[in-house]
Parts: structure tokens; C-alpha cells; sequence
């Protein structure tokens, strides 16, 4: 079944996904390529003006700056790498940046600096370089390689390229989404699973208060936002409100981190380096205990997955895919605790990737009767499309009747696809608003 009915017509989606490639807007990657390269200059003559000329190298991370940190400014050890040697890793840096803030205040500005560039190098390197290498002089897209059993849960994977890690605009001062953009005369489409993990998720723990959340069209980000921020449930979920985007990105991650068995230390440290919030450990003990105690079926089920593969070694997803744990057999508490870990969101993540692939195979039946709607990207749990405008209609009901369809019989979680359109990728309207936008033309 899993063969016949998800992977070999996800194989056909991947390939037309290939063929159609990614229209990508060319000229506007040589100006960004340009600014970019001007940036990382004035902040590398920022960097010298302070370290007198150190050779920091492309990552800001050579044996040369190492020293000048250690030795030089002798300033402290706050990581060590594997290998028993000073880190000088964002981490580190990071670090290193807090203790001068109460120590020596005049480094902080060094160490901003540093941030900032490693992060335009990177941009740079990987999302304007990177990118422009891969772009065919012929049909002026991109044909990146997709995957679809490229990971142990299911889940896809692309490279040459890999476009899954394309970054959004909260965090991209380059604006490398844009980069995508519908050739003339057609428009993009991009429909994305809204909280699939977590749907998934509740499915499996049986939660009252999580499914009647669902059933109810509630919105557990929005809960959990209000909790960490100590804000209105109104104010959580309005997207007009001050740092919206970046709050809910936190409480995605304190949802799918809980979910899959995170500990006190390791949210401290998500928010901390993915939202630059310092939190204490006895914060981070209380949110998860506030989310476990409003989802008491989540404890339950997790304990219950956790011994289960104890004894079996493997998870599996709703299908019957299965991912092996022999590390749950092992003394090393790092290994066990690994294996564990994969043993909570294999199942969550790997029925959720089960069902985009059913989704995928439901679209590649309707395409004969729908040749203009070309696939163009799979990103996690998002379906990028290119197509002609006067098509749109058409084309959300389609995608959105095939992604929103349930899964299985015993599924009794409501599946919701939420569809945004634009000219370019980094500059999508919701198909609510572009509906009113149009009835008000």
C-alpha cells in the first residue's frame, strides 16, 4: 500500500517538480548579490578597525581570531568543541557577547559584529551564490533534486539546491524568497498544512482539550503564546499585534519541542538562540508544566510510546512505516535518550509526511484535466505551485479538497490547508485577503 498508493505517485510529483524547476528572478540576485558583498565589507572594516586587522577569514572563525579572543583580549572559555579545542561558533559567541555585557562592555559591539557577519555570509554563500550556481541558462529555473524518502521519518528532502531551508523574511535581510518569482503572465500558489505535526499529534495522544481544540477551529500556538508572553488569548492570535510572527515562532517551538520530549534546558536554549530571549530554567520547567497540564493525554502517550519501543525497538507511523531504535537498547544515556526522542516524532512526524504524500498523489490524478497547474516546490509541510491567475479559483478549491481530505477512516482530526498567492514567493497574500482585495477592485 505504501508503495503502490503514496510512493510511486509522489515519485511522479517529485519529477514534476524537477521538470518544471523554480522560476528564479536573476537580475534582482546579481543587485542583492552586489549589496551584500558592499555589507560584508563595511563590516569586515568595522571588525578590523577593532581587532587591528586579526584575520577572521570568511566565518569568523580562524585559528588566528581565536587567538586574539583567548589570548589577546583573554577573555574566557565559554565552549569547547569536540575535539577539546576553544569554540568560536555562534554559541560561543553569543556567550562570549553576555559575559562582556557585565564584564566588558566595550567587546559587546565586536561581537555584534561578528553576528552580523557570519549571518551575510552566509545569505550570501548559500542563498545568493549558492543559488545563482544553479540556475539553467536555458530555461532560467532552478531543477533542484527532491527526495522524498531523504529522511528516516518520510519526510522529503531536496538538494542541488536544498531550497527547504530557504529563510523567511523575519530572518532575511536579503529577502532571498523574492528571488522566486511567476514568470509572465502566471502567478504562485502555495498551500500549507496548518499545524499538521500537532493535528497528527493529538490524533495519536487522544487528548480531550487538544482534539476539542481542533474540532473546535482553536489555536494551540496562539494558547501557548499567551501563556509564555502573559497576553490576552485575543492579542495572541492577532496577527496585526507588535512581534506576532516572531511569538508565534516561539511557541511553535515550545509546542513541537514538548511534544517530542523536550527538557527544561533545551527550550532555554531554543529561545534563547532562535528568538535572543533570555529565560531562566525555572521558567522553562514552568511552561512545560503548563503545557502538560493542559494536555494531560500528552504525558500519558508519550510514556505509553516510550515503552512500547523499549520492548519493539521501532516506531512506526499510522501506515505501518517503520523506523528502527537500537539505541533504546543502549547504556549511554545519550544514545537512549536519542532514541527515545525519535521514538515520539516518528510517529507524529513521519503520519504527517504519509499524509502529504497522499495529498501529492490525489493532485497528480487531477492533473490530466488541469495542465496549466505546474508543481513547483515542496517545503515541509507547504506545496508551491505556479498557474495562470485567471486559474485561481479553480486551483485553491482543487489543491485544498486534495490536502484537506481525510487520511485514513480512523482519522478524527480536521485537516487545514491555508492557501496565499503573489507574483513572488517572499510576497504571498492569503487567499482571504486577496479575495476581499478583489471583490473591493
Amino acid at each position: 500500500m505504501i508503495v503502490e498508493q503514496l510512493e510511486s505517485p509522489t515519485a511522479v510529483y517529485c519529477g514534476m517538480m524537477k521538470y518544471n524547476g523554480v522560476p528564479m528572478d536573476k537580475e534582482l540576485m546579481l543587485t542583492r548579490q552586489q549589496e551584500a558583498d558592499k555589507k560584508i565589507s563595511d563590516i569586515r572594516t568595522a571588525i578590523d578597525s577593532i581587532t587591528g586587522g586579526v584575520d577572521i577569514g570568511a566565518n569568523a572563525s580562524t585559528a588566528a581570531f581565536k587567538k586574539y579572543l583567548y589570548t589577546t583580549l583573554r577573555l574566557p572559555v565559554m565552549k569547547m568543541t569536540e575535539k577539546n579545542q576553544q569554540a568560536a561558533n555562534d554559541a560561543a559567541m553569543q556567550m562570549l557577547k553576555e559575559w562582556c555585557e557585565n564584564n566588558k562592555p566595550e567587546y559587546v559591539k565586536l561581537f555584534e559584529l561578528v553576528q552580523d557577519y557570519r549571518k551575510w555570509g552566509k545569505l550570501k554563500s548559500t542563498y545568493i551564490d549558492g543559488y545563482l550556481s544553479h540556475i539553467n541558462e536555458t530555461t532560467g529555473c532552478i531543477h533542484p533534486e527532491f527526495m522524498p524518502l531523504g529522511t528516516e521519518t518520510g519526510r522529503f528532502a531536496v538538494r542541488n539546491p536544498n531550497l527547504q531551508t530557504c529563510p523567511r523574511k523575519t530572518n532575511d535581510p536579503i529577502g532571498v524568497r523574492n528571488f522566486i518569482k511567476a514568470s509572465e503572465g502566471n502567478v504562485l500558489m502555495s498551500l500549507d498544512f496548518s499545524q499538521i505535526e500537532l493535528r497528527v499529534g493529538a490524533f495519536y495522544c487522544r487528548d480531550k482539550k487538544m482534539l476539542e481544540t481542533y474540532r473546535n477551529g482553536g489555536d494551540i500556538h496562539a494558547q501557548t503564546t499567551s501563556v509564555i508572553y502573559n497576553v490576552p488569548f485575543e492579542v495572541a492570535v492577532d496577527k496585526n499585534a507588535p512581534d506576532y510572527k516572531e511569538h508565534r515562532t516561539i511557541a511553535k517551538n515550545c509546542n513541537f519541542g514538548v511534544f517530542y520530549g523536550l527538557f527544561p534546558k533545551g527550550l532555554q536554549q531554543t529561545l534563547k538562540f532562535k528568538a535572543g530571549l533570555d529565560t531562566s530554567l525555572d521558567r522553562c520547567r514552568e511552561i512545560i508544566a503548563n503545557l502538560k497540564a493542559g494536555y494531560p493525554g500528552l504525558t500519558k502517550w508519550q510514556e505509553q510510546t516510550k515503552k512500547r519501543a523499549q520492548i519493539t525497538c521501532y516506531a512506526e507511523t499510522w501506515l505501518g512505516r517503520r523506523r528502527y531504535l537500537p539505541g533504546m537498547l543502549s547504556d549511554d544515556w545519550g544514545r537512549h535518550s536519542f532514541a527515545e526522542r525519535c521514538a515520539l516524532n516518528t510517529p507524529i512526524q513521519g503520519t504527517a509526511a504519509d499524509i502529504l504524500k497522499a495529498a501529492c498523489a490525489r493532485i497528480v490524478a487531477g492533473l490530466p484535466d488541469r495542465m496549466w497547474l505546474k508543481p513547483l516546490l515542496q517545503i515541509h509541510d507547504e506545496l508551491v505551485f505556479e498557474l495562470p491567475i485567471d486559474k485561481l479559483d479553480e486551483a485553491v478549491e482543487f489543491v485544498k479538497a486534495c490536502m484537506e481530505q481525510q487520511p485514513y477512516p480512523e482519522f478524527d482530526v480536521p485537516i487545514v490547508a491555508e492557501a496565499a498567492i503573489g507574483l513572488r514567493f517572499g510576497n504571498m497574500t492569503e487567499w482571504e485577503d486577496f479575495i476581499r482585495e478583489r471583490e473591493q477592485i
